[in-house]
């Protein structure tokens, strides 16, 4: 009874699958006639492509339905028991385990307290690992130490250290490290001519074409606002003076651009063009700092307020005389009635 049960499922599970093969294929003639029908004269190997690709498609679908029918449930429950039964093998030679029918034999005669011990062996993948660490110091010692193929952490080390010279040597070369701190006056003519450049650009409408000053002071006398020499024109220039105008030009000008303008600035020092603007700010000398002009004021107001508090204690005792003069007149009038 259950056999014929099981028939007519059968039966019925190849008969739907049947039904939906056919429909399958008539899908794909349909589809093939329509996609034929549309499409242009020049689209014939498009459409040969398209039915190509359908077919395929279709051939892998019947497999995939037909071809588990063709496979009993004993043939699939006995390929699963092989397929077990190899993965346990595997399981046991890679553990180096045996069977529990065979622990007996493994069993060792000394019993501590009912306690006893297996006589296994070292797992295989014990050895393994440890062949494996064997045989990569091996390979280590003859990389490293024998045929010097690989690099030591120390040499490593050492070629890190000449690569970051190098690059270094290249942003110094670049101008990535020039600063107001080191910055440094230059005379070389392609220097001259790129800070000539930037200055007709950007310094023009400001200081007039020959640095003569316009809206900003004359850069050619020997007067500087905020100091002169090239670290204090450099800082000038590389953070501005936005209190009278002057922006930032650090954010638009690397700091070689910034070198090669303030060169040609310095460059122009008693050119004297014509037309040029009253000096500004203090008179400036080689190796003055911008620092000592502050320095000095400060000096001028520790003056002259000690010479305001030396002329408040003059006056200060001038009265106290006057009142003692006044104290004595008094004493005097005082003893004469008497």
């Amino acid at each position: 009874m259950k056999i014929m049960n099981k028939n007519r499922s059968i039966k019925k599970i190849l008969k739907n699958k049947l039904k939906f093969s056919v429909s399958l294929l008539a899908v794909f003639f349909q589809s093939s006639l329509i996609f034929a029908q549309t499409a242009a004269p020049q689209d014939q190997g498009n459409t040969e492509t398209y039915n190509t690709i359908l077919l395929i498609f279709l051939i892998i679908l019947i497999n995939l339905v037909f071809i588990p029918l063709l496979y009993s449930e004993k043939e699939k429950t006995e390929e699963a028991e092989e397929k077990e039964s190899s993965f346990q093998v595997l399981k046991q030679k890679f553990y180096g385990l045996k069977p529990m029918e065979e622990e007996k034999s493994l069993l060792i005669d000394e019993d501590y307290d009912g306690i006893q011990e297996l006589d296994n062996n070292v797992p295989p993948w014990f050895n393994v690992l440890f062949l494996a660490t064997i045989i990569f110091a091996i390979v280590y010692l003859l990389d490293y130490h024998v045929f010097k193929t690989g690099k030591l952490p120390l040499q490593e080390y050492n070629d890190e250290v000449y690569a970051a010279e190098l690059q270094r040597e290249e942003l110094i070369r670049t101008g990535a490290f020039i600063n107001e701190n080191n910055v440094a006056f230059s005379n070389a003519p392609d220097v001259l001519t790129e800070g000539k450049q930037i200055y007709a650009v950007n310094c023009i409408p400001c200081h007039g074409g020959n640095g003569e000053g316009i809206v900003g002071p004359n850069l050619t006398d020997e007067y500087w606002i905020h100091g002169g020499g090239v670290k204090n024109i450099f800082k000038t220039v590389k953070y501005g003076v936005p209190v009278k105008g002057m922006i930032s030009w650090q954010t638009q000008l690397n700091p070689k651009k910034m070198q090669a303008v303030v060169s040609y600035v310095m460059s122009l020092q008693g050119t004297n063009p014509p037309g040029g603007k009253a000096p500004e700010g203090n008179l400036y000398k080689e190796g003055q700092d911008s620092t000592v002009v502050k320095s000095d004021s400060l000096k001028t107001d520790n003056v002259k307020t000690d010479s305001s508090k030396s002329e408040q204690i003059k006056s200060d005792s001038l009265k106290k005389n006057n009142n003692k003069e006044v104290k004595t007149d008094k004493s005097d009038t005082t003893s004469m009635k008497k």
